[in-house]
């Protein structure tokens, strides 16, 4: 009985040991590697030379940000192949477009991009491209990790999901948002408003600029009040 034990033991650790490995160490699975200014590019597909300009353009984003500082540095890799990025996010499936392991390494995992035309290639048909081309997906995930730099790991568990998103959709579109145009759609109840029928976040875009550039807080001043999102939105309401 106690034999049976220590196996089952041993084989759980082993599985663990497993787990963490891949978690800690996902270079081995992707053969191409771009060093660039304060990014590291990993990819399971050659990586074209545009890929430099996509980057100067995610650090001009993320340099907006006061939660940037030129010392940090950041890691993306790209899942052409899907399996990766289920794999990656730790959640069994690549429909998404990028994750952000906050807890452990910060790493960011996207999907398959076009990186010489500065294009996420969407998970599925009819995605709303318009405004997120990859420097936008990158920016929005690097900023995650700026959020677990500065505001600990595991930021979703001490912040709400629409600040933690706002501002990385925030950061992501660099000053491409039109504050009157959004208020105006969500006044007139537009599906594109509602994060759960879009899948879009710019309603939390939205009540993140009425904080930061209405009320003239300073990020660190909005996390630490950390309003919650029916507070968030009754507040950018009382605009209409």
């Amino acid at each position: 009985m106690r034999r049976g034990l220590l196996y089952i033991l041993a084989g759980l650790t082993l599985v663990v040991a497993i787990a963490l490995a891949i978690i800690w160490f996902p270079e081995p699975l992707f053969a191409y590697h771009l060093r660039y200014g304060a990014f590291d590019l990993w990819s399971d597909r050659p990586i074209p030379p545009q890929a430099r300009g996509v980057l100067d353009d995610v650090a001009r984003r993320l340099s907006r940000s006061p939660l940037w500082s030129p010392d940090q540095r950041f890691a993306v890799f790209v899942c052409n192949d899907n399996w990766r990025l289920a794999l990656y996010s730790q959640r069994f499936s690549g429909k998404m477009a990028g994750v952000t392991d906050t807890i452990f390494t910060r790493n960011v995992y996207l999907r398959a991009a076009d990186i010489a035309a500065n294009r996420l290639i969407p998970p599925h048909a009819g995605a709303d491209m318009s405004d997120r081309p990859l420097t936008y997906y990158l920016a929005h995930e690097f900023t995650h990790s700026m959020e677990s730099r500065a505001f600990g790991r595991a930021p979703a568990l001490r912040y709400p999901h629409w600040l933690l998103e706002g501002y990385a959709d925030y950061v992501g579109k660099a000053g491409q948002f039109d504050y009157a145009k959004n208020l105006a759609a969500l006044k007139a109840g537009s599906p594109q408003m509602d994060w759960k029928k879009s899948g879009l976040y710019r309603v939390y875009h939205l009540e993140t600029s009425y904080y930061l550039d209405h009320k003239r807080m300073g990020v660190r001043e909005l996390f630490a009040a950390r309003p919650s999102e029916a507070v968030a939105l009754r507040s950018v309401t009382s605009e209409l």
